[in-house]
């Protein structure tokens, strides 16, 4: 069995998308300039919208935790993209779907035009980071680290480098 490849996006990229995918609206408020396919069930509320970041994200992870990943997934076409309007790595619901269904299905959803670890986890996507690639470093391990997150770590290393010299010594013993 083929994996269907799931991608999302911005409205505004929808010109560039190559002819093989199908854009699907998942935006509470129709665009004016697409015609195409909506899906609200990965749309949030009006109510929603209106909440602030912390009240948002619990609500939608609510929304998202009653529906089932994998009737989502077979309702959507092979490369089928997510659209909605924010910027990539801009604080989008999008990105978390994205999350919902890699964790729920086992699957990858990329930005598109991206690769998976250019894209911000949405816990991270904001207005700092909208339209920003989200620089990585490789490891020796081979596991790759956000560049920022590198260096915080070097910097706690030397933060934290002692020496015998570096101790006062209180009573003689």
């Amino acid at each position: 069995m083929t994996m269907k490849k799931i991608y999302t996006s911005y409205y505004a990229n929808i010109k560039k998308l190559p002819a093989d995918m199908v854009p699907i609206g998942i935006s509470v408020g129709k665009n004016k300039f697409f015609q195409g396919q909506y899906d609200l069930r990965l749309a949030p509320t009006w109510a929603m919208m209106k909440m602030d970041r912390e009240g948002y994200d619990k609500a939608f992870a609510e929304k998202l935790s009653k529906l089932d990943a994998k009737e989502i997934y077979d309702s959507l076409p092979n490369n089928a993209v997510l659209l909605c309007y924010e910027k990539f790595n801009d604080w989008c619901h999008r990105r978390a779907v994205a999350e919902w269904l890699e964790a729920e299905l086992g699957i990858e959803v990329t930005e598109w035009g991206l690769e998976r670890e250019e894209c911000f986890p949405y816990a991270e996507c904001c207005e700092k980071n909208k339209g920003v690639k989200r620089e990585l470093v490789k490891e020796a391990e081979g596991e790759y680290m956000p560049e920022a997150v590198r260096k915080r770590l070097e910097s706690y290393k030397k933060e934290r480098e002692v020496t015998l010299f570096d101790f006062e010594f209180g009573e003689e013993m």
